[in-house]
């Protein structure tokens, strides 16, 4: 509060005081009329006192009410801001409606965002007396389950049918769901995550129909080999083609001998690297081309069997101890030279792991349930990094000099051309874990 007004309620203060004891003395002295009228005055003072109380505070109490109620639309009039109680009151006030333009302008991006999305989200809140509301809502996910867009919960809950009853749980899922939708079955991928703040508890609710996991995965998978198959092109060519330049001036110049051999040890090169060129190719070929499986009933024994015969050999030579001991049958529904090819590519891939192994050691196993039939090949070689891990089925990608990098990308194509499928584990200490199953 500014000095004038501090000084107008301490000299007012000061008149009623003064008017009070003027009072008492005049009361002491029996001078009623005197006490009456300075009484009639006193009130009167009281009043106008009040008064001026009430209006220096009603502009401040209204900008009160106005941030209590998220109304910014008070204004403290420009003569009256010159009381610095109400020029703090204005800039509080213009702080809060500019932040509340802020929020509303941040959850307005939010929405659009959401909205924007291809899969469905559905974000839930509540609060400590569990009270559930919707807070965020998009169209694709009523468009999913074809319902209208409620915003009341009770309401949206009644239309979602089967979904409701894994959002009840309240808790974090990640779980494939099949719903009947207009008398139509269809697969989601249905994913939850729960965050807690000071007063409400939200739960994230994404619904993603099965097909758009798999164009996402086909378009992550395409990014990569075209990165692979570019690099791998353009690693070729760029030497060539600047040798090509340098063999064209070596032309123009006089053939001695010394010309000769270069131009000879250049095509040389050009030979070499049209020949990867072409092996790369080659091998693009095989896996683009791989021919459907000729499955026929073969014991998964026999065909391990015969395929340690290849590498017998070669086991002896660097002591590498390979431990198979199956005797029983497993009856597998396969092509036989397809899954021999799958064992070849991994024991391949053993044999490499094992050069800076001391005492190299393979472990296959076969086991089987009523519904799978499991082979495991374990290797104590040097591993595959955690960095790399998740590439290793992509195509062309090797860290072998050798490599062609379609070893494991065409074990996977053939296993899932066999219903089934291949997987790598690193779960063991010093241990390598490919294991193949036949469903």
């Amino acid at each position: 509060m500014g000095k004038p007004q501090y000084l107008q309620i301490v000299f007012r203060i000061l008149f009623i005081v003064t008017n009070g004891i003027i009072i008492f003395f005049s009361y002491s002295k029996n001078y009623i009329i005197n006490t009456i009228g300075f009484s009639l005055f006193f009130i009167f003072q009281l009043f106008l006192f009040l008064n001026y109380l009430k209006k220096q505070f009603a502009d401040i109490e209204k900008s009160i009410d106005c941030l209590l109620f998220n109304d910014y639309t008070n204004t403290i009039a420009k003569e009256k801001r010159k009381n610095p109680l109400h020029n703090k009151t204005a800039l509080l006030l213009e702080k809060q409606r500019k932040l509340h333009l802020q929020k509303t302008s941040e959850q307005l991006i939010f929405t659009n965002i959401i909205e924007s999305l291809g899969i469905g989200i559905l974000i839930l809140r509540k609060d400590i007396h569990q009270n559930i509301e919707v807070f965020q809502l998009n169209k694709s996910f009523t468009d999913f389950l074809k319902i209208p867009k409620f915003y009341n919960w009770n309401l949206l809950k009644s239309k979602m049918g089967k979904l409701a009853g894994f959002i009840d749980h309240w808790k974090k899922i990640r779980h494939t769901i099949t719903l009947t939708i207009n008398e139509e079955k269809e697969t989601f991928f249905l994913k939850t995550s729960i965050t807690q703040t000071n007063q409400y508890e939200y739960l994230v609710i994404s619904l993603e129909t099965i097909q758009q996991l798999i164009d996402k995965k086909e378009k992550e998978a395409w990014y990569k080999l075209m990165n692979v198959m570019s690099h791998e092109i353009i690693n070729t060519i760029t030497p060539i083609s600047s040798l090509a330049e340098s063999l064209d001036s070596l032309l123009q110049e006089d053939n001695d001998e010394d010309t000769l051999e270069e131009l000879s040890e250049g095509l040389k090169i050009i030979k070499r690297r049209s020949y990867h060129l072409t092996t790369f190719v080659d091998t693009y070929r095989r896996l683009a081309e791989l021919p459907l499986p000729n499955k026929q009933e073969v014991d998964l024994v026999t065909i391990v069997k015969n395929t340690l015969l290849l590498f017998e050999q070669e086991f002896s030579q660097k002591n590498i101890n390979c431990v198979f001991k199956v005797n029983d049958s497993f009856i597998i529904n396969a092509d036989k030279q397809q899954i021999e090819q799958v064992l070849i590519n991994l024991l391949s891939n053993c044999i490499y792991a094992f050069e800076e192994t001391k005492a190299p050691e393979i472990i296959i196993t076969i086991s089987s349930d009523k519904k799978r039939t499991l082979l495991t090949i374990v290797d104590n070689g040097k591993g595959i990094p955690d960095e790399i891990k998740e590439n290793i089925f992509i195509p062309y990608f090797t860290t072998r000099k050798d490599g062609s990098g379609i070893g494991l990308t065409l074990s996977k194509s053939i296993m899932e051309a066999h219903n089934g499928n291949i997987h790598y584990y690193n779960t063991i200490v010093n241990k390598t874990n490919f294991t193949l199953t036949f469903i």
